[in-house]
């Protein structure tokens, strides 16, 4: 396979047409593909739309472009003049972009096209009102469970960045392979249902614009997570074992803003395994990672969930340990749900700083998020539908939500959750916002958005982009999509696999 498909960026768009001529875009009528979705132009052509991409099903297939234009314009491909209103993009010559040039007497309109490898996800994005898409670029990362074919290149790829365990990878390798043959039928299926059995689909970390169409990404062998961007660059999290389908011994690897592996990060602790659901380089310096920790409990194995926030500047050094302060009694999970031989009881996916200070955590299997005091790290207040529970729930039909994941502080102090919805809601999840009264013990739903037929059995977030546009990820269903307050849907991308979270922002 060659260098490029495993790691791309795009090329700019820059001086590639002359600047006395004005951008008129109604010079272009339509551009149009006869190739069946996903492997199409995606998204569907917008004269306000300036980027596109495709995804070649096959390796000996094209994409048909006719170009409809008005009268007397001329069409350039990469400044050569074209003699027809049509034009050929071959997935041998994958990836590349093309540049697309439209000139009318004085008027120009350019657009391009950016070819991916044939392992890539198919993105299929959809927009449906490009004037409401909120600014920004998108972070995100497609998992998906490789072909045999190219384990050889995962197994570089973990060998690449975790070089001290090259000989246990062998090890880590069975682990990983039983894991995912174990994983729960739902998972499974909603991970792969989407997918073609006859392509070979690898997993990337990707950076999106506006849009949805890829500026950046690399195939990303080894699990992650978050991909997002930070003061000095970008970073996601990785981690090269998975004893517990999403836990086990990792680290954050971070990136320049190249895209360079600059470093890593990790929780120093005896004991402690790093993992992929968390980790933020805040503007203070402050560091927030989650890992996890082996226990016997009542005669079996157990994992506990770990908090670490370290800022060496202002001397903070916190670890936070599930096992002192939450029983393993309070889990709603089986020991053998994932079919591993310990408990991961706790399932901790979130940490988060409130504006007082305290700590914001989110426990899956406990179904309760959780405020924990900054010094003493006694829990305040537990919150969900879990036997935990500290609060009344006012206006929510469901009473509470299940199997969140990423709450989120809002700048009016309310509480977004993402709701998975297992076991309350009727095949769907739904994104929460509450009022919360710390006095009275109430949580108030101010706010709701639900998906029917999109239920998230693992995974998924909801961020807040503005004041009025939030960005979904749906977890092991796949699927991505920008909304505004009203519900109305904005902007889909549905690549299938299992999209953990994503993040949507304006990038300096």
């Amino acid at each position: 396979m060659r260098k490029e498909n495993l790691e791309f960026k795009f090329t700019e768009l820059s001086d590639v047409y002359n600047k006395d001529k004005k951008i008129d875009t109604s010079i272009v009528l339509d551009i149009r593909s006869v190739n069946k979705e996903p492997y199409s132009l995606s998204p569907a052509f917008d004269s306000d739309i300036e980027r596109y991409c495709w995804v070649p099903e096959k390796n000996n297939t094209q994409l048909n472009l006719d170009f409809f234009v008005k009268d007397g314009t001329k069409i350039y491909v990469d400044n050569e003049l074209l003699d027809e209103k049509s034009y050929k993009v071959f997935s041998k010559d994958s990836p590349k972009q093309y540049i697309f040039r439209f000139e009318n007497n004085d008027n120009i309109a350019t657009y391009t096209l950016a070819t991916l490898p044939i392992n890539f996800p198919p993105l299929n994005i959809n927009v449906a009102n490009s004037s409401l898409v909120s600014e920004g670029n998108i972070f995100t990362s497609v998992f998906i469970v490789p072909k045999v074919v190219h384990w050889p290149l995962i197994i570089k790829d973990v060998i690449r960045y975790f070089p001290e365990l090259k000989k246990y990878y062998i090890k880590y390798l069975y682990q990983n392979i039983m894991t995912r043959i174990k994983i729960p039928k739902v998972v499974k299926y909603q991970t792969e249902r989407k997918l073609s059995k006859s392509r070979k689909y690898l997993p990337y970390i990707m950076m999106l614009d506006k849009f949805g169409v890829p500026i950046w990404y690399k195939m990303a062998g080894i699990g992650f997570s978050a991909f997002r961007p930070y003061k000095n660059g970008y970073y996601y999290g990785a981690v090269s074992n998975y004893p517990q389908f999403a836990i086990g011994l990792g680290k954050t690897v971070l990136l320049d803003k190249s895209f360079n592996i600059t470093g890593f990060q990790k929780i120093n602790e005896e004991d402690i395994f790093t993992e992929l659901h968390e980790f933020q380089y805040l503007d203070d310096d402050t560091i927030i990672q989650i890992g996890s920790k082996s226990h016997k409990y009542d005669n079996q194995n157990v994992d506990s969930g770990i908090i670490s926030i370290l800022n060496q500047k202002n001397g903070t050094n916190f670890i936070w340990n599930s096992i002192d302060h939450v029983s393993p009694d309070s889990s709603i999970v089986p020991m053998k749900e994932w079919g591993m031989k310990s408990n991961d009881y706790f399932h901790m996916n979130a940490v988060r700083i409130l504006s007082d200070g305290n700590y914001l955590a989110s426990a899956r299997h406990t179904q309760t998020i959780m405020k924990i005091d900054k010094l003493s790290g006694e829990i305040i207040w537990h919150m969900g539908k879990g036997s935990l529970n500290n609060f009344k729930f006012i206006n929510d039909p469901y009473n509470g939500f299940s199997h969140q994941h990423a709450p989120e502080e809002l700048d009016n102090k309310n509480i977004l959750i993402w709701d998975n919805g297992i076991g309350s809601i009727e095949n769907g999840s739904r994104v929460c916002e509450y009022k919360i009264d710390e006095n009275k013990l109430t949580a108030t739903l101010v706010w709701s958005k639900e998906f029917k037929d999109l239920q998230a059995n693992v995974a998924g977030n909801c961020y807040p982009i503005d004041g009025n546009n939030f960005i979904a990820a749906f977890g092991s269903q796949g699927y991505i999509q920008e909304f505004n307050k009203d519900g109305s849907n904005l902007l889909s991308i549905d690549p299938g696999g299992l999209i953990y979270q994503v993040m949507k922002t304006k990038v300096n």
